[in-house]
């Protein structure tokens, strides 16, 4: 993989309305993608390969807010 980076608002963005509405709805009860979003939200880069970006991005697809195909087109 290619070492892409993006500002918190570019990572963001590459989810769709839909996405990032399930994430904010699934954190009013998992604390684990409220910390990733909280992370995301924060970071003044988002790296694609950096271990936080993939343990979060893997978290999401484990519990079906994100599919792997889709965590592979938004990292790039």
């Amino acid at each position: 993989m290619i070492e892409l980076a993006f500002t918190s608002y570019e990572f963001l963005n590459r989810f769709t309305p839909e996405e990032r509405a399930s994430f904010r709805a699934a954190a009013t009860t998992d604390a684990t993608v409220a910390d990733f979003l909280q992370l995301a939200s924060a970071a003044q880069l988002i790296l694609n390969n950096n271990p936080v970006t993939l343990a979060g991005m893997d978290y999401l697809v484990s519990q079906n807010l994100l599919t792997a195909e889709r965590k592979t087109e938004i990292l790039g």
